[in-house]
């Protein structure tokens, strides 16, 4: 089976996950689910890649510097 989609979780730039599936609704869906810090002491970092190449990135810090998504 071919994996379009990939989805990796990093806390504090130590990668912690990778998630690969060829559904687009499955890796959209676990995407959603990345809403904070989760086990990080410091940052999560979400990067979520597609079939294109193109990369979308969420990172959540545990300071006031709250969210960014690229």
């Amino acid at each position: 089976m071919e994996y379009n989609y990939s989805l990796t979780t990093s806390y504090d730039g130590e990668l912690i996950h990778t998630l690969r599936v060829s559904d687009m609704l499955e890796i959209v869906d676990a995407w959603n689910k990345c809403v904070d810090f989760g086990d990080a002491k410091e940052y999560a970092t979400y990067n979520m890649s597609d079939p294109m190449g193109k990369m979308y990135t969420k990172i959540f810090f545990r300071d006031e510097r709250g969210v960014q998504i690229k």
